[in-house]
């Protein structure tokens, strides 16, 4: 092996490494400084969007199951893989799922890239991808990456090789389908393109046997997948409700079809977006469509060789068609580009394999293109203790007198939602009836909400039963909660939950440079109603500067529930 092979494979394996401890967002190693057990991976933070599938699908190990007993609309083979990792470690355990599938997506990337492009360029390519992904939040797109980039790989072979493929690379390509269809059904546009390439190949050759055959066993394949998953959902009498939820709601209820000019966005970002904050986030995350889109329309329409038009023609379909469906339910510019990352692999591979050629001839603009492709990923790829730092300088830049001592270090700006949920842990019931809006809450109290619906009161109207699904509207964060009933939901009995927490206000903008303590767009308002009726019937005995935790008290008639011993609080 000679030191140019030996420093690629070093310089992938450091990537990947790089990635899986730094980078994804439930890992241990994030933080030098700890500030929390290592069970909660020393202090580490998630969106609010992460502590709903933590608590969602840890609620799987203790009995519960999805769409019947809580509601989120993901697929269910997500929440088994996450709830697979809480069994094993909570957070930690989920950080080993998530890294094993970053090197399963780091192996593919470059298997893929390699079929195309110079060992070196494929290495490249293959980094940039997995770092680029690997930045986002625990979600469905981000486990559904290593299927997907699975079967582009298959989907590659099979156009290079003459639309010719075996038997068990379809099962697996069948196999591949079914997961992301039952982790999040609109990240799919790979296997619509690839499943019309089969049929228009297949029928152009007359090859009807080996069509039909194909068929046969990506069915089977997906059909390993799915049939046990959904006979686990029949045997917990839950099926209905999967059907109900994620089927249906997802597909007729869930987010606003916008208007089809707003497409445009995905390509000129900036003309769509109004204030400059939005302007700078969507160049950040969506620079990649429009120039991708124009390198594979140029390969499609200047190669020779006809295998490669299909190739390259296929990619430019499978681009747009993924734009379309993750964007056709609302425009989410943060995240939702990471399970894109596959659409993008063979686009960077060509572009690194162009910028290697060129840097024989002139090294300055092989340099400037090397950067514009890199830096626009590797530029949020730093370590917590160096995002903390410059986080601390953007704060007291905007706000010279801001108090950064609440935030600690490192920074955690869901550090009054920790101190709650430690003190429900140590002073509460495991089985205590608790209610609140706060995921966060929950996981780190080990604790069940007593309402299946953990979201805004507008949420809770819209999913209450028996009442039919209505159409979703765009969540808001004002005005919060303005009923009690609604708001803290009565069990069968009439009985409401024994602890209630308010949140009171978010004196921080998460993840964004501004400390803004009382800006009053977050502020979450409490209803003279919701007022009136704590005061009736609980008692204040906890707060912080966020929450309130109220416990049930003899005002309707019953007793107190006891309270614990006030040992193992923090």
């Amino acid at each position: 092996m000679n030191a140019k092979h030996l420093g690629l494979k070093l310089l992938f394996v450091g990537a990947v490494c790089f990635a899986a401890l730094f980078n994804l967002k439930t890992s241990p190693f994030r933080y030098v400084v700890p500030s929390a057990p290592f069970s909660e991976c020393l202090g580490n933070q998630q969106t609010n969007d992460t502590y709903v599938y933590l608590y969602t699908s840890g609620l799987i190990p203790k009995g519960l199951m999805p769409y019947r007993d809580f509601f989120d609309h993901k697929g269910p083979l997500f929440y088994l893989f996450v709830a697979l990792g809480i069994r094993f470690g909570r957070m930690a355990g989920v950080w080993l799922i998530e890294s094993l599938f970053l090197f399963v997506s780091a192996f593919f990337a470059y298997k893929t890239a390699r079929l195309l492009t110079s060992r070196a360029a494929s290495v490249l390519a293959a980094c940039l991808a997995v770092t680029w992904y690997s930045l986002g939040q625990l979600s469905p797109e981000t486990l559904a990456i290593p299927f997907i980039l699975a079967g582009l790989y298959s989907f590659v072979r099979y156009i290079l090789n003459g639309c010719a493929i075996g038997r068990l690379e379809t099962l697996g390509v069948g196999a591949a389908f079914a997961a992301v269809l039952l982790m999040k059904m609109n990240l799919i546009s790979l296997w619509i393109v690839f499943t019309a390439a089969v049929i228009v190949s297949s029928v152009a050759g007359k090859r009807y046997a080996f069509l039909f055959e194909r068929a046969a066993y990506f069915v089977l394949g997906a059909a390993l997948v799915a049939l046990p998953i959904l006979a686990w959902l029949w045997s917990k009498g839950c099926f209905d409700d999967f059907v109900r939820v994620y089927l249906k709601f997802n597909l007729t209820d869930y987010g606003e079809k916008p208007p089809f000019g707003n497409s445009l966005i995905y390509f000129i970002p900036v003309i769509f977006r109004q204030t400059p904050q939005a302007a700078r986030y969507a160049l950040l995350y969506f620079c990649y469509n429009l120039p991708a889109l124009a390198v594979y329309l140029f390969l499609f329409l200047y190669e020779k060789s006809g295998v490669r038009k299909i190739l390259y023609g296929s990619l430019a379909a499978t681009l747009l068609l993924s734009i379309y469906l993750i964007g056709a339910k609302g425009f989410h510019f943060v995240y939702y580009c990471y399970p894109m990352t596959a659409d993008y692999l063979i686009f960077f591979a060509v572009a690194f394999e162009f910028i290697l050629r060129l840097s024989t001839r002139r090294r300055a603009a092989a340099a400037a293109l090397f950067l514009l492709l890199v830096v626009p990923i590797l530029r949020a790829a730093v370590i917590p203790p160096a995002g903390d730092w410059l986080t601390r300088r953007k704060i007291l830049r905007a706000d010279p007198t801001a108090d950064l001592s609440v935030l600690g270090r490192p920074i955690r700006f869901d550090r009054a939602a920790l101190d709650l949920a430690y003190y429900i842990r140590g002073n509460t019931p495991p089985d205590a009836r608790i209610n609140g809006t706060g995921c966060a809450v929950y996981w780190y109290a080990d604790r069940v909400c007593a309402c299946p619906h953990l979201y805004e009161e507008g949420e809770r109207v819209r999913f209450r039963e028996p009442a039919p699904l209505t159409r979703f509207q765009p969540m808001t964060l004002l005005p919060a909660r303005r009923s009690y009933k609604l708001t803290f939901w009565e069990d069968a009995e009439g009985n409401p939950p024994e602890y209630i927490f308010e949140q009171r206000h978010r004196n921080v903008r998460l993840g964004k440079e501004r400390f803004t303590p009382e800006d009053p767009r977050h502020i979450i308002d409490t209803s003279p109603e919701i007022e009136a009726r704590l005061a009736a019937d609980y008692e204040l005995v906890y707060q912080n500067d966020q929450f309130d935790l109220y416990r049930l008290n003899a005002g309707r008639g019953g007793e107190a529930p006891p309270e614990k011993e006030e040992e193992g609080a923090e």
